[in-house]
């Protein structure tokens, strides 16, 4: 399906990359355009935007790279699945790469989760506060592998703040939970971290079921300054041992040492 020169409107300042990248993404917002639409020829959107050819191409080239557009060869440019994970393809890139990636990751949760355990504590429904207390036995269980308990922490974490009913609360943090999927990769794998989610579980699983919106607030925040202080404590020794004769550990990345803005965030 290809749409006509018609439905583009023409952009008044000429030439302007970021004009033309907006506008298709406006498009695309609005409904004009939708997953798996085929965009016009470049030539075509040229003169339908009113700007030219080479704008056009830097405009398609930069919503590829931010996966909203999808180039494909011999067939021309499409709109993408416009799914979360493709979108956060690039900002899973940077947290992997980045040297205070897993840090930042650490503080925007601490910033958002225990906001959702509190709201959690006042609007679950019966059933949910069931499934929330079940869940938190479950993704701790002994018999799981690190790996299984991985994708259950994920998934409870990600029950608690569905169970807040804020949508946009929800879509924040499931942006976060996809990014978040390498650090769980870390954290299961250092000693301590998941003796101590059992514990950490029962307590936020606990005050939100008794609806203690501010307890709930608390314990969340508590668990996840448990598991950055381990997990911080194992990356800077790691950091130390790589400086002597020990052998670093495959199984935990990499991450600098903590600078300034590193600091707990207080609930």
């Amino acid at each position: 399906m290809t749409t006509s020169r018609a439905d583009f409107p023409t952009i008044a300042r000429r030439s302007v990359t970021m004009d033309a990248a907006a506008l298709i993404k406006d498009m695309i917002i609005d409904g004009r355009l939708h997953p798996g639409h085929r965009l016009p020829s470049e030539r075509t959107l040229s003169e339908a935007l009113g700007v030219s050819r080479p704008s056009v191409r830097e405009a398609i080239r930069s919503l590829v790279a931010m996966h909203i557009l999808e180039s494909r060869h011999g067939s021309g440019t499409y709109v993408s699945s416009l799914s979360l994970d493709e979108l956060l393809r690039p900002l899973q890139f940077v947290v992997t790469l980045a040297d205070s990636g897993i840090r930042d990751l650490f503080d925007v949760r601490a910033l958002i989760e225990p906001g959702g355990a509190a709201l959690a504590a006042e609007r679950a429904t019966a059933e949910e506060l069931e499934t929330i207390r079940r869940v938190a036995s479950e993704s701790t269980a002994p018999e799981l592998s690190q790996d299984e308990r991985g994708a259950r922490d994920i998934e409870w974490h990600d029950l608690i703040v569905r169970c807040s009913h804020n949508g946009l609360l929800i879509n924040v943090h499931q942006s976060i939970s996809l990014l978040s999927v390498e650090s769980r990769a870390i954290t299961v794998r250092v000693p301590g971290v998941l003796d101590q989610a059992v514990e950490d579980h029962r307590k936020i699983a606990n005050a939100i079921c008794s609806r203690k919106p501010v307890a709930a607030r608390r314990a969340m925040h508590q668990h996840l300054e448990n598991v950055r202080v381990s997990l911080f404590a194992a990356l800077d020794a790691q950091e130390a041992a790589e400086g002597g004769s020990q052998p670093r550990d495959p199984t935990i990345a990499r991450v600098p040492r903590k600078t300034r803005g590193d600091e707990p965030v207080q609930a």
